[in-house]
């Protein structure tokens, strides 16, 4: 019996136009109704869940920033919380300077990028606050830090992201957020341990649940979660790591996963 839903924002649950539809909202609901828990397992903030999934019955704490950080929503309460850890800030900017990377800083209030960052603007869109312009994001250092940000050309980010991985290792977790954003965090985070945290909490089987993903950073829940589903749109190497591949977020591949391999496991549906 499943009993937990773990739901990438961009690129799963959002159709292209950033857009619920009406096919997988209901979808949604009807799980909820019948018993299951409803986490959305973001890269995004807080305020932008809270924007974009206002409609949604969400019933257990969220997972944000990538799993830095997993909330209550109704409160806001933070129940757990990793920091890239204070001595990996300055080196891995100046790495990520020195591979040619644009550079973004998350602290708690903002987020600062790099003067003349390309798209920064459109990733770091309403209501989270527009992104404050600094000449060198370096002189944020030593504000609490949730996350660093690398922004490159979608070209040649793939490979970029395996050599810092290998620059990195045992010193952050690095991770893809989509084709053009490398993000850079504490070496315990990512969204399959912020998963296994949160079921534990629930006392939920890893068995007891199913997952949504289609970028390099929803791989952990996947291979955490008893059915891994990646979306029609995913790249390759997630389709790889997924148990099962559904239709393309344009074309309802959340509910029709749904409606075909979980609600016929669910009592009294």
């Amino acid at each position: 019996m499943y009993r937990l839903l773990a739901i990438d924002l961009d690129g799963t649950l959002l159709s292209p136009q950033k857009l619920i539809t009406p096919r997988t909202y209901n979808a949604l609901t009807q799980a909820v109704r019948h018993g299951m828990k409803l986490v959305i397992a973001t890269g995004q903030t807080l305020n932008v869940l809270r924007a974009v999934c206002k409609d949604l019955p969400l019933n257990a704490p969220q997972i944000i920033y990538n799993g830095a950080i997993i909330t209550d929503i109704a409160t806001g309460t933070t129940l757990y919380e990793q920091l890239v850890p204070q001595e990996c800030i300055l080196p891995t900017l100046a790495l990520l300077r020195e591979v040619g990377l644009y550079r973004a800083y998350h602290t708690h209030q903002h987020v600062y990028v790099d003067q003349n960052t390309p798209g920064a603007h459109a990733w770091y869109r309403p209501p989270t606050p527009p992104a404050l312009e600094v000449p060198d994001v370096a002189q944020i250092y030593p504000q609490p830090c949730i996350k660093l940000v690398g922004i490159g050309d979608t070209s040649t980010l793939r490979a970029k992201r395996h050599e810092l991985e290998q620059l990195l290792t045992d010193q952050l977790y690095v991770t893809q957020a989509s084709r053009d954003l490398l993000e850079f965090l504490h070496p315990a985070v990512s969204k399959g341990s912020a998963l296994k945290w949160l079921a534990h909490r629930l006392e939920i089987a890893p068995e007891e649940i199913v997952a949504f993903g289609d970028h390099h950073n929803d791989i952990g829940m996947l291979q955490f979660a008893g059915l891994g589903i990646a979306m029609g749109n995913a790249h390759d190497e997630v389709k790889a790591a997924a148990d099962y591949v559904t239709l393309r977020n344009s074309e309802d591949g959340i509910a029709v996963a749904l409606e075909n391999l979980v609600f016929p496991y669910l009592p009294d549906y």
